[in-house]
């Protein structure tokens, strides 16, 4: 959404008020007390009210926004600027646009949004066939690590260890099922995706991503995470690492591609997987620089959620445009993040 579609939209308080209750009655209030739902609103109140037991429900009440200090509108305008842009933002940034005077009440909206985009993209499992492999985020050296000799390679106290999974497919193989499907629609599609294969040297196409922050590369740690977040009915191709051992069996194929030229394995089998690190990588350390290793998943929650999404951006329809997608996962998750559980630094700047 532009930024002048957004202030059409949302002028004032009352306008988002009236835009996040009508979403709230969509999705259903239920009662905290008897768990009744109840769509009536007592406008002067800007609350609820529970049709058995009487029980006032704040607007907020429920979605990340509860607790918050922040007008409706202030959150809004943070969630237009965090998905109208292609770049990540620093929550400084945000701050000065926004021209609130305190830092932490903003750092602390950011963080919440990310926390619940993580909390969405955790529903979906990935399928058909993905490349999967890991990579290292340099990250602030943790207080504790101070002093210490900087350890070189993957156990580096600069680097933080990420598990990367994208599911992909052929381009070949798209093409063919846009073919078979023979609408105008679909023929539409085949079209543009052979020009664009023509302009890239990349074989494959790239759906969606995952990525996660691990503490080791052992077979178990990876197990946990890939059993729960990818389909077993799916082909993982892989560099063959050791910490895969256990893939081959339990999901439906395992392709391991273990050759002496590099580069030919990733960009033959695993060129999306290794595309999407570059990218996030370089994003995260030009707006951001280190970060801190317990913040670090949430920017990748952000960053994997506005690549899932990626065609949603600036849509004229509400359905589908990105912004509305935000409000929407706003109005249905909560967020445990505190200012007070996280130390940040004088100069850290998010």
């Amino acid at each position: 959404m532009l930024l002048s579609q957004f202030e059409g939209r949302f002028p004032t308080e009352e306008s988002c008020v009236s835009y996040f209750r009508d979403i709230r009655i969509i999705q259903g209030v239920s009662c905290p007390n008897c768990g009744v739902k109840t769509d009536k609103w007592l406008q002067g109140r800007k609350a609820f009210q529970c049709t058995k037991c009487g029980c006032s429900i704040p607007l907020t009440k429920g979605t990340v926004m509860e607790h918050s200090k922040l007008s409706l509108r202030t959150w809004f305008y943070a969630m237009h600027l965090m998905t109208s842009i292609k770049q990540v933002l620093s929550a400084k940034e945000v701050q000065h646009q926004l021209r609130i005077e305190q830092y932490p009440p903003v750092w602390l909206m950011m963080m919440k949004l990310r926390n619940i985009m993580g909390k969405r993209d955790s529903i979906y499992q990935l399928s058909d066939e993905v490349e999967l492999d890991e990579a290292f985020f340099p990250i602030r050296i943790p207080e504790e690590a101070r002093g210490e000799k900087i350890k070189r390679g993957a156990g580096s106290q600069q680097q933080a260890k990420v598990l990367v999974i994208v599911e992909s497919k052929p381009v070949d193989t798209v093409l063919q099922q846009y073919l078979c499907e023979a609408t105008e629609q679909s023929i539409r599609k085949a079209s543009k995706l052979a020009k664009k294969a023509e302009r890239q040297s990349i074989g494959k196409v790239v759906h969606y991503i995952k990525m996660f922050v691990i503490d080791n590369l052992s077979a178990d740690t990876l197990d946990k995470i890939v059993r729960k977040h990818i389909d077993k009915d799916t082909v993982i191709v892989s560099d063959g690492s050791s910490s895969h051992i256990n893939f081959e069996g339990y999901f439906k194929g395992y392709e391991r591609h273990v050759e002496s030229n590099v580069d030919s394995v990733v960009k033959t089998h695993l060129p999306w997987v290794h595309v999407v690190i570059g990218r996030c990588r370089s994003g995260i350390a030009a707006i951001h620089g280190e970060v801190d290793k317990q913040f670090l998943q949430l920017y990748l929650n952000e960053f994997c959620w506005k690549f899932n999404r990626r065609f949603f951006k600036d849509s004229c329809d509400p359905k589908y445009d990105l912004f509305d997608r935000l409000v929407k996962i706003a109005a249905i998750y909560t967020s445990d993040i505190k200012w007070r559980d996280y130390y940040l630094p004088d100069d850290e700047i998010v």
